[in-house]
């Protein structure tokens, strides 16, 4: 069994050859990765923010579309703004895998950043493209419409922060709940 610093190694060398020159050498590196599933997840979401290289970058956003890491998504979201378009394409499916698990997430960045990035606004709309909404549905619908042609007007950004305060109150609860359960379970 391969032990932590093992393990370690094996993951900086393998995020070191997503910049290689030899595609065959980056496809081999990725595939490794994604073989490693969520284990490689912090390291491919460092490659993702700061790698001067477009190829391991892309490399590193491919890697989480399949592995599917919700640890990553900070770095998707950064990625939705990357300078080369596939990567940033890459970053929104790999959010849109995430599915539920990065909307929250997502609907922040879109309220800070969704009125100044076009780029944060046609990524988010990707996120949330044939994704399945068991409630609020038509928030989304209505958020959808705003994102379809780039905008992200007040009505969709009226949405969205519905939606995301909708979220956050539906962890409250959850939490309180807990805390309740906690309670009874010791007398009180």
């Amino acid at each position: 069994m391969e032990t932590d610093n093992g393990t370690a190694a094996r993951l900086e060398a393998l995020t070191a050859m997503l910049s290689d020159k030899d595609g065959l050498v980056r496809q081999n590196a990725r595939l490794q990765l994604v073989e490693m599933g969520t284990p490689a997840g912090p390291a491919l979401a460092q490659v993702l923010r700061g790698a001067p290289s477009k190829n391991a970058r892309w490399g590193a956003a491919k890697a989480l579309v399949e592995i599917r890491d919700p640890r990553a998504v900070p770095a998707l979201l950064d990625a939705l703004e990357d300078r080369d378009s596939d990567v940033s394409w890459l970053a929104a499916v790999a959010l849109n895998k995430l599915g539920k698990a990065a909307w929250k997430e997502v609907l922040q960045r879109l309220i800070e950043r969704g009125v100044d990035s076009v780029a944060v606004r046609a990524g988010v709309h990707h996120v949330f493209a044939g994704q399945t909404f068991d409630r609020e549905e038509e928030l989304f619908a209505t958020l959808l419409r705003a994102l379809e042609f780039g905008e992200l007007d007040e009505a969709g950004a009226m949405a969205a922060t519905e939606i995301h305060r909708r979220m956050l109150n539906g962890l409250w609860q959850e939490c309180r709940e807990i805390g309740q359960d906690e309670g009874t379970d010791d007398g009180g």
